[in-house]
C-alpha cells in the first residue's frame, strides 16, 4: 500500500496512478546501500595551481569591473560639463576647449574661444549643454545648440568606443568658414596659419576657424612700393556659419592728369619714357605717400621745365607746372575781375541813373539861387570837384546880369564799371541858358565818374566830352 502525495488518498502498490486525483506514481527506486567514499587528498603541489588560478580569476574579474567603473566614469557626459565648469571658472582656456571636439582642419585659439563662450554667457551655454546631453541619452537625438548670431555653434552626439561596448558623449564644435574678398589682382591674405592668393574681385576660401579675433596679413605685388597691411579680424558668423573678410589695403588704380598732357611722367625719379596722356592710369600703387610722380615739359623757350611732385595718397593725381599756373591764375583773377566788374553795374545801373539825374535837378536849383549847398552833398569833402562847382556857383553870383536855366533833358546813355567800387556814367544832357541879352541851347554829352559806397554814391569828377551852342 502507497499513499498519494497530492490527496492522500491509499493505493495499491501495482497502481500506476492515484484512483481519486489521477496523480501519476513515479517508480520509486530503491536506495542504494550506503558506502564509505574515502576522500584522497591533493598533493601540495597541485593544491598551489589550484590557488593560483582561483586568484587569477578573481583579479580579472575585480580587472573587468574596474575597467567597466572606469570608462563608465570617463564617458559620463554630466562630468564632463562639471569639469568644463571648473575650467571655465578657473579660466583655464586650454582645459575648457579640450572638452569640445573638432576637426583637424580647424584653427583654433584657445584664450580667444574662451573669450566668445565668456561673451555668449557660459552659464546659459552650460545650462544647453545639460538639457541636450539629457535629451540625447532620453530619446537618442538633440538639438544644435546657436549662438547669439543665429550660427551652428555646439551638436551634443554620441560615437560608440571600446568595441562598441560603450557610447561618447562628445561636444561637436561647429566652425566658422572664413572667405576673403580680395581687392586687389595678386593679392595674398593671411590669417593666423591659413594663406590664400587670388585676384581682384575674386571671394576665395581661407579656412575653417573657431570664433576669435586673429591676426591677419595682406599684400599685394605692385612694380613701384609694396603694398601691404596688417590688423585684426573678429572673426563671428553671419548666421550660416560664414565670415567675410575684407582686407583693406590703401592701394588701387591711380588716375593722372596734367597742366600738359605731353609732359613725360616721372615715378619715384625715373623717366617712364611715356606722356602722362599716355600713362593716364598706373595699377596697382600704394596710396600710403610711398610712391612720387612728376613730369617734365618744355616751355616756349626751349627750357626744361619740371611740375610740382606730388606723393601719392590718392586714386588721382593732377601734376602742375608753375608757368600754366601762373596764367591760369592771371586769367581767373581777370575773369573774376570782370563779373565783380559786371556785377557791379547790374546791381547800381538803376540807383546811379537815378542819382545822376538827381544832381542835374539840383544843379539846376543850385544855379538859378546861387547857392551851392543844393548840391554840396554829392561830392567828397575837400574833392577837387567840389572846388571847381564852388568855384562855378560864386562865378555865377558874380554875374550882374539876370539869368535863367532850364535843364529840358539829362539821357543816361552808359553804365560801366572801371574799378571794383568806381563807375562811369555817360550823358546827353540839354539845357536852356537865358539872359537879358541872349538865348540859348546847349547840347554837352558828359562823363561821370562815381563811387559806389555802401550807403551811396560820390561824384568823383565830371568830364565835358562835347558841347554845342545853339543860339535861339
Amino acid at each position: 500500500m502507497k499513499n498519494c502525495t497530492n490527496c492522500g488518498t491509499a493505493s495499491k502498490g501495482s497502481d500506476k496512478f492515484c484512483l481519486n486525483c489521477g496523480l501519476k506514481f513515479e517508480d520509486e527506486v530503491s536506495p542504494a546501500p550506503s558506502q564509505d567514499i574515502k576522500r584522497t587528498p591533493l598533493p601540495p603541489k597541485q593544491r598551489k595551481k589550484r590557488m593560483v588560478g582561483l586568484t587569477v580569476a578573481a583579479m580579472i574579474l575585480l580587472g573587468l569591473i574596474g575597467t567597466h567603473l572606469y570608462l563608465q566614469s570617463k564617458y559620463d557626459a554630466t562630468k564632463s560639463i562639471i569639469e568644463m565648469n571648473q575650467a571655465y571658472s578657473k579660466n583655464d582656456a586650454a582645459k575648457l576647449l579640450s572638452y569640445f571636439s573638432l576637426a583637424d582642419d580647424v584653427v583654433k585659439d584657445e584664450k580667444e574661444f574662451y573669450l566668445f563662450i565668456e561673451q555668449e554667457g557660459w552659464e546659459d551655454v552650460r545650462d544647453q549643454l545639460k538639457t541636450e546631453t539629457k535629451l540625447l541619452k532620453a530619446e537618442g537625438l538633440s538639438n544644435i545648440i546657436l549662438d547669439s548670431n543665429g550660427n551652428k555653434f555646439i551638436s551634443v552626439v554620441t560615437e560608440p568606443v571600446f568595441l562598441g561596448l560603450y557610447d561618447r558623449v562628445s561636444f561637436l564644435v561647429h566652425p566658422i568658414t572664413v572667405k576673403a574678398e580680395l581687392p586687389l589682382n595678386k593679392t595674398t591674405v593671411e590669417i593666423d596659419s591659413q594663406k590664400v592668393t587670388g585676384n581682384s574681385g575674386e571671394t576665395v576660401t581661407v579656412g575653417k576657424f573657431l570664433p576669435g579675433s586673429y591676426t591677419w596679413t595682406a599684400s599685394a605685388k605692385s612694380s613701384y612700393s609694396p603694398i601691404k597691411n596688417k590688423g585684426t579680424a573678429s572673426i563671428e558668423g553671419d548666421g550660416t556659419n560664414i565670415y567675410v573678410f575684407r582686407p583693406e589695403l590703401d592701394a588701387g588704380k591711380l588716375k593722372i592728369t596734367s597742366d600738359v598732357e605731353d609732359a613725360v611722367l616721372f615715378i619715384d625719379g625715373k623717366s617712364t619714357g611715356k606722356t602722362v596722356k599716355e600713362m593716364n592710369s598706373i595699377e596697382p600703387i600704394a596710396f600710403d605717400g610711398s610712391v612720387e610722380i612728376a613730369a617734365e615739359t618744355k616751355n616756349d623757350k626751349g627750357k626744361t621745365i619740371k611740375s610740382k611732385p606730388i606723393s601719392v595718397e590718392s586714386a588721382s593725381a593732377h601734376l602742375t607746372f608753375a608757368h600754366v599756373q601762373e596764367k591760369a591764375a592771371a586769367e581767373r583773377a581777370e575773369k573774376q575781375a570782370a563779373e565783380e566788374l559786371e556785377n557791379l553795374v547790374e546791381t547800381n545801373e538803376f540807383a546811379v541813373s537815378e542819382y545822376i539825374i538827381s544832381f542835374r535837378d539840383s544843379f539846376e536849383m543850385a544855379l538859378n539861387h546861387e547857392d551851392f549847398s543844393f548840391i554840396s552833398d554829392f561830392f567828397p569833402p575837400g574833392s577837387q570837384v567840389q572846388a571847381d562847382y564852388v568855384a562855378d556857383i560864386n562865378r555865377h553870383t558874380a554875374m550882374d546880369e539876370y539869368y535863367y536855366y532850364d535843364f529840358e533833358s539829362t539821357v543816361i546813355t552808359g553804365v560801366q564799371a572801371v574799378d571794383k567800387n568806381i563807375l562811369q556814367v555817360t550823358t546827353d544832357e540839354i539845357f536852356l541858358f537865358s539872359s537879358y541879352e541872349d538865348d540859348y541851347q546847349y547840347y554837352k554829352t558828359k562823363k561821370y565818374t562815381i563811387e559806389v559806397q555802401d550807403y551811396g554814391f560820390y561824384i568823383l569828377d565830371i568830364e565835358q566830352l562835347t558841347t554845342q551852342q545853339t543860339a535861339i
